[in-house]
């Protein structure tokens, strides 16, 4: 009997529909296996739901797969699927065969349980319903076998306790979650409170009755015991929550570890490797070849004293070459360096006086340029000077020295000096570029061999992941492989500065599971020419997807979205989703 063939305490039990899957839960310690015709089409890559279409023949599919690969591969109890659709309905001559094949015991699959109630009336009117389902099992039973009955309510429930069948599994609809999941409109407690009431009716009919639950909303062992913290239950059936789910997920991250993979820079040579680990100690982060290319030069730039032209886009960080050029290390306590934003709204009017004194020198302090004391001085947008200033400037930097206003005495310049222009260039054309941006042609040609482009993201686009690690370090923020490509073929109009910032709006989101593709979109900015009202169709469709997963309980939902309940009530009212 049962008792002697299963353990006496809780129970799992597996719908799969493959030899290798078999395998995997008989070793996870599964105590029996179900061959079912939707376990096997899930594993053709079809819903769970196509097994109660007339695609494929039922018993034919399902014993052909079960014979090959489970009864050949496992030691643990197989029972198979069957069904009462057949031509003839004969039980005790399908259970003889049932046994013959060495199953060991049977279970109602397909079963007409997930069919509307007015089909199953027209099916038990005609001999093949609920009722014949639970005669087949009685005579599998009798024979000396297993019998496990899928049930949907009450009232089959109570059937199959009147039978004293061995196992009832109270099956609360196909699967959430994974690519092919469906949607749930039932809680987890709504669910508990169900398998409760019922599992209380099959004790009083059939104390020896063991009691099972299988499907809808739990998707994760943590579903179960919420389940289990109110209703008590004699066992688990898993389908695709241990045939699909894990194999999706495990699938999943194997593939994007391999894309991680390739998305890492070669092996370096010695020479490379030592420039990456000199650039480090300035903050520098990635090994893309036009990074490596940049750091070529910023090293022999830095060997110098000579003044250096800085040219970055908006966004970029240009610290780590600052420091590269003043021999700072990125965790020196003391910069010893000091930066002239021209941009600044008063600066351009009191620069001349900043950089070359003024004339009244006895009440100002000595000009920036001659202060012995700094090391490093960066004059950040040097095109917004004016162009006498400019002309000024360049003279001053090709000669070293300079004539503080009101003063025949000429004055050597102390400090390193390094202009920053935030302003986009292209490599092969920097002079051109330079000069549409607004620097004098004196300054421009000065600057010309001592000019450093750091390459906006778009174009080491590779060093992505890398700044994604370094940036979210300690935060345990993990992309999917759909995520990280659309990242990698984002443009990053604002550089590093943007990627920061859809980092710290992913930091702290509820979910445990890897940052998926659909996620980043209302997070990236959008290109100028961009179409808003598909903005506007992107950010509704993202809340109603989101709304739904979450039951449209708006607390939950506006936590998964990142804003604020009343936030999220504005956006519901502003695209008609209220009713």
């Amino acid at each position: 009997m049962l008792t002697t063939e299963l353990n006496a305490g809780f129970l799992i039990g597996a719908a799969i529909g493959s030899g290798s899957n078999a395998r995997a839960v008989e070793h996870g310690g599964a105590d029996f296996l179900l061959a079912i015709n939707a376990g096997r089409l899930r594993n053709m890559g079809v819903p769970s739901i196509a097994s109660m279409l007339p695609v494929l023949d039922a018993n034919s599919l399902t014993e052909g797969f079960a014979r090959e690969e489970l009864l050949a591969l496992c030691r643990k109890p197989v029972l198979l699927g069957v069904n009462v659709w057949g031509r003839t309905f004969n039980p005790e001559a399908q259970a003889a065969a049932i046994g013959e094949a060495g199953f060991a015991g049977a279970v109602n699959f397909p079963s007409c349980m997930h069919y509307s109630r007015p089909m199953q009336q027209i099916l038990s009117r005609a001999g093949r319903g609920i009722e014949q389902e639970v005669e087949l099992l009685k005579a599998v039973q009798d024979a000396g076998m297993m019998s496990m009955f899928y049930c949907s309510s009450r009232t089959q429930a109570r059937l199959a306790a009147d039978a004293g069948l061995d196992l009832v599994c109270l099956n609360i609809g196909w699967n959430v979650g994974g690519a092919m999941g469906h949607r749930s409109r039932s809680t987890i407690e709504e669910v508990a409170i169900e398998a409760r009431e019922i599992g209380r009716l099959i004790k009083r009919i059939s104390p020896k009755t063991r009691f099972l639950l299988e499907g809808g909303p739990i998707a994760a062992p943590e579903d179960l015991s919420r389940v289990l913290s109110l209703a008590p239950l004699d066992g688990y059936v898993g389908g695709s929550t241990i045939d699909r789910l894990p194999l999706e997920a495990s699938v999943a991250s194997m593939i994007d570890g391999f894309r991680r993979a390739s998305m890492r820079p070669t092996r370096l040579d010695d020479e490379s490797l030592g420039l990456v680990n000199w650039a480090k100690q300035f903050g520098f982060v990635g090994q893309s070849e036009v990074q490596l290319m940049m750091l070529r030069r910023l090293r022999a730039l830095s060997s110098a004293n000579d003044p250096v032209l800085i040219v970055a886009e908006p966004g970029q960080n240009s610290l780590p070459a600052v420091r590269a050029l003043g021999a700072i290390k990125a965790r020196s306590r003391s910069l010893n360096m000091v930066q002239i934003d021209v941009a600044e709204q008063d600066l351009p009017a009191r620069a001349r006086n900043v950089l070359f004194g003024r004339r009244d020198s006895s009440s100002a302090r000595p000009p920036i340029l001659t202060d012995s004391t700094v090391e490093l001085v960066v004059i950040r947008a040097p095109e917004r000077l004016t162009q006498a200033l400019q002309r000024r400037l360049a003279r001053a930097l090709r000669d070293g020295v300079f004539r503080m206003a009101g003063s025949r005495r000429m004055l050597n310049i102390e400090p390193r000096i390094v202009l920053q222009c935030d302003v986009q260039v292209q490599e092969d054309t920097v002079v051109e570029d330079l000069l549409g941006a607004g620097l004098e042609p004196e300054l421009v040609s000065h600057m010309a061999g001592w000019t450093l482009r750091l390459p906006p993201l778009r174009e080491r686009i590779s060093d992505l992941v890398a700044l994604i690690e370094t940036e979210a370090e300690g935060g345990h923020l993990e992309f999917s492989s759909g995520a990280l490509q659309r990242l990698q073929a984002h443009d990053w109009p604002e550089n590093e500065a943007e990627l920061h910032t859809v980092l710290g709006r992913l930091a702290g989101r509820s979910s445990r599971l890897p940052v998926q593709a659909d996620e980043l979109e209302p997070l990236l900015r959008t290109a100028p020419n961009n179409d808003r009202r598909q903005k506007t169709r992107s950010e509704k469709d993202l809340i109603v997807d989101t709304l739904w997963r979450n039951g449209f309980n708006r607390t939950k939902a506006a936590e998964a979205l990142g804003i604020s309940r009343k936030t999220l009530y504005n956006k519901i009212m502003k695209y008609g989703l209220s009713g």
